[in-house]
């Protein structure tokens, strides 16, 4: 896969990575999984998870950065923010309305990372094919509204790789079924 053309960055290149991955690595059905498929489906989550952080984050650094001093609380506690507490309160501090949580794509974001730190930090959680496809889908869209929401319309500004890397459509996070749940 060439994406020389492309100026990438620490959003646009996990994205092409995972992209990879969900698009030429993994099967089309769970039954045609072979062993390494669920690492893989793992990676694809945390990478997922990882885009919507990393495009908050550059946001945020991007709005404290235009108005130096105007939100001191979240510029001293940026380096060590975590992120759950920060996607829900700084967004109505930095721009007077938050993400509305009930709706997609944050819906979608929430239950991301709290399916990311499942993975990473508690039970090593299972991820499904159709896990990953719904958590890469959902972080794009996700990323997308982040930098609408913060910084305007239009700020989203990957859609080159995008367009170069389509992403099938998918169900959201929210709804997808989790390995181990009853829904």
């Amino acid at each position: 896969m060439s994406f020389g053309w492309l100026n990438l960055d620490s959003w646009s290149e996990p994205y092409v990575g995972a992209y990879w991955i969900v698009s030429r690595q993994l099967p089309a059905e769970q039954h045609q999984t072979a062993s390494h498929h669920g690492p893989l489906c793992q990676m694809v989550l945390l990478t997922s998870h990882h885009l919507v952080e990393v495009m908050f984050f550059k946001c945020v650094r991007s709005l404290i950065e235009r108005r130096p001093g105007v939100h001191g609380k979240i510029e001293t506690g940026y380096e060590k923010a975590n992120f759950g507490a920060a996607f829900k309160a700084w967004p109505s501090v930095l721009v007077g309305t938050p993400f509305d949580m009930d709706s997609e794509p944050f819906k979608s974001a929430v239950r991301l990372a709290t399916q990311r730190n499942a993975t990473i930090h508690k039970e090593s959680a299972l991820v499904t094919l159709d896990m990953a496809r719904s958590a890469l889908f959902s972080a794009v869209r996700a990323s997308e509204a982040i930098a609408d929401h913060l910084l305007g319309p239009g700020a989203f500004k990957y859609g080159p790789v995008l367009a170069k890397y389509t992403l099938a459509e998918a169900e959201w996070f929210s709804t997808v079924r989790l390995v181990g749940s009853a829904a």
